[in-house]
Parts: structure tokens; sequence; C-alpha cells
């Protein structure tokens, strides 16, 4: 129960540094457009508005956030990932002739629940790296250039 509890305690001290790091980027998107059209790399006619959405796309913590949100996923659904594997290895024992070999609990039990929660894992994280890359942001060389008509 305490390993749990070190799990959540850990989950949440992420999800914080992570609430605070899109925070602090959201901050300091103000000093880098005043910077950018100080140096003449941005049209004064650049809104703050538009210039912090595209900031925070452009360099907010996007990949760590998938990354979080796969492991809360992960750690929330792992009891009930458990108990229907469970459920699904007994049905098949007792179709089979309940093999003591094959009981629930022995070696061949745990390490096929292993086995299959790490596919679990590696199938969610295959589907969220997916969907980072479909939807990848620009880097801010990219913003500029856009919020300049195109061209650099």
């Amino acid at each position: 129960m305490l390993l749990y509890f070190f799990v959540v305690a850990g989950l949440l001290i992420w999800g914080a540094s992570l609430a605070w790091r899109w925070r602090e980027v959201k901050a300091f998107a103000p000093d880098v457009l005043a910077a950018k059209k100080r140096d003449k790399e941005l049209p004064e006619s650049v809104t703050d508005e538009a210039f912090t959405d595209l900031y925070l796309r452009s360099e907010g913590p996007r990949g760590q956030t998938y990354f979080f949100v796969c492991a809360a996923i992960m750690f929330l659904l792992l009891g009930p990932f458990v108990a229907g594997f469970n459920a699904v290895w007994q049905m098949f024992w007792e179709m089979s002739g309940k093999s003591p070999v094959f009981e629930t609990g022995t070696l061949i039990h745990t390490f096929m629940v292993f086995l299959t929660f790490m596919f679990a894992t590696i199938g969610l994280l295959a589907i969220a790296m997916r969907r980072y890359y479909a939807l990848m942001p620009p880097n801010l060389k990219q913003v500029i250039r856009d919020l300049n008509g195109g061209a650099l």
C-alpha cells in the first residue's frame, strides 16, 4: 500500500511540475515577443495573444505531457486491467481442464500478466507518439517565419 502512495505522490509531483512548466512558458512568451520585435525579427502588428498561443504550441512541453498522460492512464487502469486479465485467464483455465501448471498465481500466469501489461503499455505509448508526431508543433523559427508572411 505504501508503494501505491509513493506512485500517486510521484504522479502528482510530475503533474504539478508539468503544469508549472506550461505556466512558465506562457509567462515567458511576452518577453520573447518583445525581444523579437526589438530585434526587428517580427512586425509590430503581431499581437501578444496570437504570439503567446503560437509560442505555447512550439515551446510548450507537449511531449512530456503525452508521457505523463500515458503514465497516469496506465497507473489508473492497472487494477482493472489485471482483474480483467485474471477473469479471462480463469475462464480459459477452467475450459482447458484446470491444469495446475496454469493456475492463477503460478509463475507462467504472473509472467503472462507482466507481458500483457507491457504490450498494452507499449501500444498506448505508440498511439500517443503517433498522435504527437502527426500533430507535430512548429518550432520557434517556423513560427517567426509564418508571422513574417512566410519569408525569413
